[in-house]
């Protein structure tokens, strides 16, 4: 049936799109120019359909997304199932990454990042801050002491994220001495913020966490906030979408619903 569909738009454009083999397709170099021209098209037939649907019908369609894992856990994921729920239309993969994704190549609707990277051809959605705070547990503070000014940090272990560059240079200010930077060492590295809390726990070493997955452990005594004195700049959540989606009222009422969702959760817990 597939088959039959691609020689029939063949058939139609006077072009050959694919190279048939009996185990593959393979685009040519046709097929591959008119990639753009078929994603405008879809995007374009969403938004009919959906326009149609406004005010008559519940959304409906499919999404693919990827989204930082800890943040996922902590907040995207309730917020997704209540998406899912108040649309029972639409279908969502979501695929939970730390690395960088670049929605276009790898053809996603939507990409949800902590990190500055930032593609041609690719809108972006602030979603909300994240504060991020110096955390060591208290097994480890008794054992190598506590850092009283950041530049204390090269004589401890740091434990250090693989997704922020670069990781072995941490960035304070504060109001007396302005912008500090410390290059910093230690035995674990990590592209995930579970892993991370975990080190920290576990008295491995010196974390910088995100507050809100280091909220309960702080809560319960198993880690200390240290060098309170001077910020960490603070990173945003974005949204990222390809720029040929933007007028996609599907993705626009999700993107909607992200910032309003996390928002409101951030003002119920400010310390977050």
């Amino acid at each position: 049936m597939i088959t039959k569909r691609i020689g029939a738009v063949e058939e139609e454009v006077g072009e050959l799109l694919f190279v048939r083999s009996t185990r593959r397709l393979e685009l040519t170099a046709t097929g591959r120019e008119m990639i753009p021209l078929a994603r405008e098209f879809l995007s374009s037939y969403e938004r009919i359909v959906n326009a149609t649907m406004h005010g008559t019908r519940e959304l409906s369609g499919s999404l693919r997304i990827k989204a930082p894992i800890s943040f996922t856990v902590h907040f995207i994921g309730e917020v997704l199932n209540e998406f899912l729920h108040e649309h029972p239309k639409i279908n969502i993969d979501l695929q939970l990454t730390n690395r960088p994704v670049n929605p276009l190549t790898e053809n996603l609707d939507m990409v949800i990042t902590g990190l500055p990277t930032s593609f041609e051809g690719v809108d972006e959605v602030p979603l909300c801050p994240f504060r991020r705070i110096v955390c060591a547990a208290p097994s480890y503070l008794e054992r190598m002491g506590e850092p009283i000014h950041p530049s204390d940090l090269q004589n401890h272990r740091c434990l250090l994220y693989s997704y922020v560059e670069p990781a072995r240079v941490w960035m304070f200010k504060s109001a007396q001495a302005g912008n500090i930077d410390v290059s910093v060492n230690g035995q674990f590295h990590s592209n995930d913020i579970e892993a991370m809390h975990c080190a920290a726990v576990s008295g491995l070493g010196i974390a910088i966490l995100p507050r809100y997955r280091a909220q309960a452990s702080l809560q319960k005594g198993e880690l200390v906030e240290i060098l309170g004195l001077y910020e960490l700049p603070d990173l945003w959540i974005k949204i990222q979408r390809p720029s040929h989606h933007n007028k996609s009222l599907l993705l626009a009422r999700l993107t909607d619903h992200l910032v309003s969702r996390v928002q409101h959760i951030q003002q119920r817990h400010p310390s977050l």
